[in-house]
C-alpha cells in the first residue's frame, strides 16, 4: 500500500498537484476533495464565455473525477468540502453536499483551497442578490441570469482584472455598463499612464466609469438595484457584479495550527511545506516569495499556482522540487486594448530602497513601413546604480504579451538594461524590427544612466511653465496637429541650420513623438554647447502624464 496524499481544493494549485504526485509515485493512493462541483477548469476563462466569445461551455472544463481516475488514478470528491484538519492524527474531517459528515486519513496533505471574494463593507449588501467571478457556478449564475430576466444595465464594483473583462464580457451581452473603483484609476497595480490604454477604450466603447468612487450603500427597489457612493452618488441597475479582489481562505488552515504570514496568507518554504509537519500549501492561498525583494506578497495568478501545485505535489510523493517566486506577470485587456506588466512598479522600487528611476518608450511591433503597425508604450523601471531591472509595464494593441514576458525573462535570469539593449530578436517585417521594442527600451535606460539630459514627462511637467524653451523637433505637419504649449518647432533635419533661433544661456526642453529625434536632437545641441535636455518618451508620453495630473500643456489644431 502507497502513501496517501490528500489534496483539499482542485483548479489551477490542486489537480496540478495532484497529477504531479501520480507521475511522481505510481503507487501513492492520491484523493481531492472540492467544495465547488467542478474539479478542474479554466477560471480564467469565465468572463469569455460570459460574453460569448467562448462559445463552448465544456472547453472550460479541463478535466472531471470519471478523467482524473482514468488517467491518473485520482479519487475525486466534489461537493465536499473539508471542515477541520487534525494534524496529529492525520485526519481532515469534511462535510458533502448531503450533509454527511467525513472523515479523510492522510500521510500527505496538500491545501489548496485558494481565495475567496473581499465584499465591501456596504451597507444593505447582504439583502440584495449580486454575483462573484470565481467559479463555474458563478458563471452559470450569470449566464443564467441574464438569459432569464434580460437585464438592461449592469454594473461592477471593482476595475482591477477581473472587473475589466467581466465589464467588457457584459458589454458583449448587450448591457449598458458602469464600472465603479474606489482608487483614483482603473487597474491599480499598473502606472495610470500605463492603464490610460484600457481606459480610453472602455469609455470609447460606452462604459461608464466611475474612479475614487466608494459604494458604501445598497438596496433593492421596484427591481432595481440602488447603489448609493460615498460622494452622494445613485447608481441603478439591474445586475451586480463585486469584482474588488480576493484573499487567501485561511480558516480551514487555522484548524490545523499553520503559521499564517505577515501578508495574510499561509507561510510556506521553497519546498512548499507549511509549519506543520506533512502538510503542504500551493495556490492562491499560501504567500509568495517575490524574486526580485525576497519578501513575502499575494500574487493570485495562475501561472504562479500551478507551480506551485506542481512543487507541492512532487515533495509530497518523495520527490525533490522548489519553487523559485513569482515576478506577477500578468496582462488584462478590454477589446484590442491591452496592458502587461512584470516585476516591481516604480512605487514599490522606492519603497523596497532601490535607487530607482524609469524611462518611457513607444514603439511599433513590426517595422513601420509594413503595413499596420501598432505601437507599443513600455514603460522600464531599473536601479540607476547598478542597470538592474526592476520591472515594465506595457500598453498596446498587439505584441504587448511578448515584450513583457521577454522582460520577465530578463529580470528572472539577472539581466541588466545595458544587455537588455543586446539581446538577439529574431526579425522579419512582419514581426518586428533590428532594434525591438525590447532593445530601445534597454538602450534608452542605458543612456540614461551614462548621461544627465533624459528627464521623464513627470519632471518636465513638475516645472513647466511659459517661461521655459520648449522644442519640437518633429516635422511642421505633426506640429501643426498637436504640441506642448509655448513649445517652438525647429525639425530635427533644419536644427543645426537653425541654432541661432535658440538662447544657450537658457536650459532647452526637446520633444518628438516618442523620443528618437529628441535623443538626436539633445545629442547634437550638447555638442554645440547648450543645455539641453530630451523628455522621455516624448509627446505621447507627456499627454499620458498631463492627462493623469489634469494639466491642460497639449494645443491642439492647426497655428
Amino acid at each position: 500500500m502507497g502513501k496517501r496524499i490528500l489534496v483539499i481544493g482542485g483548479v489551477a494549485a490542486g489537480a496540478t498537484a495532484a497529477a504531479k504526485a501520480r507521475r511522481t509515485d505510481e503507487t501513492a493512493e492520491i484523493t481531492i476533495l472540492e467544495k465547488n462541483g467542478y474539479v478542474s477548469f479554466a477560471n480564467c476563462g469565465i468572463p469569455y464565455y460570459i460574453g460569448n466569445v467562448i462559445k463552448s461551455r465544456n472547453s472550460l472544463l479541463l478535466q472531471n473525477a470519471k478523467s482524473l481516475k482514468k488517467r491518473y488514478n485520482i479519487d475525486v470528491f466534489t461537493h465536499t468540502e473539508a471542515i477541520r484538519i487534525d494534524p496529529d492524527k492525520k485526519i481532515v474531517f469534511a462535510k458533502n453536499n448531503s450533509d454527511e459528515n467525513l472523515t479523510f486519513q492522510y500521510d500527505k496533505l496538500i491545501l489548496c483551497n485558494g481565495a475567496k471574494t473581499i465584499i465591501p463593507p456596504i451597507d444593505g449588501i447582504s439583502e440584495i442578490d449580486y454575483f462573484t467571478v470565481r467559479s463555474i457556478e458563478d458563471m452559470d449564475s450569470i449566464k443564467d441570469f441574464i438569459e432569464e430576466h434580460k437585464p438592461e444595465s449592469a454594473c461592477v464594483i471593482g476595475a482591477g482584472y477581473i472587473g475589466i473583462e467581466t465589464s467588457e464580457a457584459l458589454m458583449h451581452c448587450g448591457l449598458e455598463v458602469t464600472v465603479v473603483e474606489a482608487l483614483p484609476h482603473i487597474l491599480p497595480t499598473f502606472s495610470p499612464e500605463v492603464s490610460l490604454k484600457i481606459y480610453e477604450k472602455m469609455v470609447s466603447c460606452g462604459i461608464t466609469l466611475k474612479t475614487e468612487t466608494k459604494i458604501v450603500k445598497a438596496y433593492k427597489q421596484d427591481n432595481k438595484i440602488i447603489l448609493l457612493s460615498e460622494k452622494g452618488e445613485s447608481f441603478t441597475t439591474d445586475l451586480l457584479i463585486i469584482a474588488t479582489g480576493v484573499k487567501p481562505d485561511i480558516e480551514l488552515a487555522k484548524t490545523a495550527g499553520l503559521e499564517i504570514g505577515s501578508v495574510g496568507g499561509v507561510r510556506v518554504n521553497s519546498r512548499m511545506e507549511t509549519s506543520v509537519a506533512d502538510i503542504y500549501a500551493a495556490g492562491d492561498l499560501v504567500e509568495k516569495k517575490d524574486i526580485i525583494t525576497g519578501n513575502y506578497i499575494l500574487a493570485p495568478l495562475a501561472g504562479p499556482a500551478n507551480r506551485e501545485g506542481r512543487v507541492a505535489g512532487c515533495n509530497a510523493a518523495g520527490g525533490n522540487l522548489e519553487y523559485k517566486g513569482t515576478l506577477r506577470t500578468a496582462i488584462v485587456s478590454f477589446e484590442n486594448a491591452c496592458c502587461a506588466q512584470t516585476g516591481l512598479s516604480y512605487k514599490e522600487a522606492i519603497k523596497f530602497g532601490y535607487d530607482a528611476h524609469f524611462t518611457y518608450t513607444e514603439d511599433p511591433n513590426h517595422v513601420e513601413y509594413y503595413p499596420d503597425p501598432k505601437y507599443i508604450f513600455i514603460k522600464l523601471i531599473f536601479d540607476k546604480k547598478t542597470g538592474k531591472i526592476l520591472g515594465a509595464e506595457a500598453s498596446g494593441e498587439n505584441g504587448v504579451e511578448r515584450r513583457i514576458d521577454i522582460i520577465s525573462t530578463a529580470i528572472f535570469a539577472g539581466l541588466t538594461v545595458y544587455e537588455l539593449g543586446e539581446i538577439d530578436f529574431c526579425y522579419s517585417p512582419p514581426y518586428g524590427a533590428a532594434k525591438d521594442p525590447v532593445n530601445i527600451s534597454g538602450l534608452v535606460a542605458t543612456n540614461f544612466i551614462n548621461s544627465s539630459n533624459l528627464i521623464t514627462p513627470q519632471q518636465f511637467l513638475e516645472i513647466y511653465s511659459n517661461e521655459l524653451q520648449i522644442l519640437d523637433v518633429r516635422t511642421r505637419i505633426e506640429f501643426k496637429s498637436y504640441r506642448v504649449k509655448n513649445a517652438i518647432n525647429i525639425y530635427i533635419n533644419d536644427l543645426r541650420e537653425s541654432l541661432e533661433e535658440l538662447n544657450k544661456n537658457k536650459p532647452v526642453y526637446i520633444y518628438c513623438a516618442v523620443g528618437y529625434r529628441g535623443y538626436v536632437a539633445t545629442k547634437l545641441l550638447r555638442n554645440y554647447g547648450f543645455d539641453a535636455y530630451n523628455i522621455s518618451g516624448g509627446i505621447e508620453a507627456i499627454k499620458r502624464v498631463a492627462k493623469i495630473k489634469n494639466m491642460e500643456v497639449i494645443d491642439a489644431g492647426n497655428s
